[in-house]
């Protein structure tokens, strides 16, 4: 985790895009953090909820949306997941994950 603050992880674009269209279930878009002074992508509600909650924070230096692919092999099999946020605080690095409650 320490690696992910250098670069090229905080230079990089995200490994999707947040595009809209009519017949999506979810609701990407973009939202602005003061903290930033720039937008931050965000796949649905919930995560534009924790992008607000991260600025709310106030010890917020960055944060990169879709940072990076994390490729494992479980049950034989190969995977890949995209984490939704890196955060960098001033007390430390955080790789977000955001689950809507069922």
């Amino acid at each position: 985790m320490h690696d992910l603050v250098h670069e090229p992880v905080l230079t990089s674009d995200p490994m999707r895009h947040f595009t809209r269209r009519r017949d999506q279930r979810h609701r990407p878009g973009l939202q602005f953090l003061n903290s930033t002074g720039r937008h931050h992508g965000a796949e649905s509600l919930e995560e534009i909820r924790v992008l607000l909650a991260l600025d709310f924070a106030g010890d917020v230096v960055d944060v990169v949306s879709q940072p990076l692919k994390i490729s494992f092999a479980t049950c034989g099999k190969r995977r890949a997941h995209t984490p939704d946020d890196l955060a960098v605080t001033r007390r430390g690095v955080w790789l977000i994950d955001v689950r809507p409650g069922l």
